[in-house]
């Protein structure tokens, strides 16, 4: 996991322990919140879209407010190491995915209009932020980084090996099948995947070599609270 200068840190407070089974629902939550996340910017974005653009509208998805805004956290495009995030931004904009509203609270806002009157995951866009920018991932292309996203978002809490459907989360990734295999190479390469076998029924069983991470180490949007 990246270290970060700036942590979140929670409102001042007495320190309570979510309970073990508490906090295996949290990560449960994520998980699934990430997988919504994938699908939708999958089954809503034109087939061409960067793979910069489709890691931009994952973490709107996931931290849209019911209003229909959806304020990226500060420093995302440094911590994505995201090359060209105005172009990014831009392409979501053509496509009518989104709407760019300007910078208040000194950051930019924008508005993702068929998401209004839903509730993203916060935490679940912390810890997807936290998969996509790991130190191990630095070197990796936006779209081998979606993939490691997509891997980790499946995972077992215990860490035990676990299937995926490689053409829909390759579609995710907006990469070909053969080309989702390639990255998957790369994830492994990268240390985030341990192994991953295609099996005779077209799944492919990934074991991680780690469990996902934890949420937190950014911070939150202008007045946003966590969720």
């Amino acid at each position: 996991m990246g270290r970060f200068k700036e942590p979140y840190q929670p409102a001042p407070g007495p320190a309570r322990r979510r309970p073990r089974g508490g906090e295996a629902r949290t990560a449960a939550e994520q998980r699934l919140a990430a997988r919504a996340a994938l699908a939708y910017t999958d089954a809503s974005l034109p087939s061409g879209t960067s793979g910069e653009a489709r890691l931009l509208a994952v973490l709107c998805a996931l931290r849209v407010r019911p209003t229909g805004l959806a304020p990226p956290p500060p420093g995302i495009t440094r911590s994505l190491r995201l090359h060209a995030p105005a172009g990014a931004l831009a392409e979501l904009q053509e496509a009518r995915w989104l709407h760019y509203l300007g910078r208040p609270c000194g950051g930019p806002a924008v508005f993702v209009p068929e998401l209004a009157g839903t509730r993203g995951r916060t935490r679940a866009g912390q810890w997807a932020l936290h998969v996509l920018s790991d130190r191990r991932a630095a070197t990796l292309r936006v779209s081998v980084r979606l993939a490691a996203l997509t891997v980790a978002a499946w995972a077992e809490p215990s860490g035990t090996s676990h299937l995926l459907e490689p053409e829909s989360a390759a579609r995710g990734c907006g990469l070909s099948g053969q080309a989702f295999r390639h990255a998957l190479d790369e994830v492994g390469a990268a240390g985030l995947l341990d192994s991953w076998q295609l099996l005779p029924n077209g799944l492919v069983r990934c074991s991680p070599t780690v469990p996902p991470p934890a949420p937190g180490g950014f911070e939150l949007g202008c007045g946003e609270s966590p969720q």
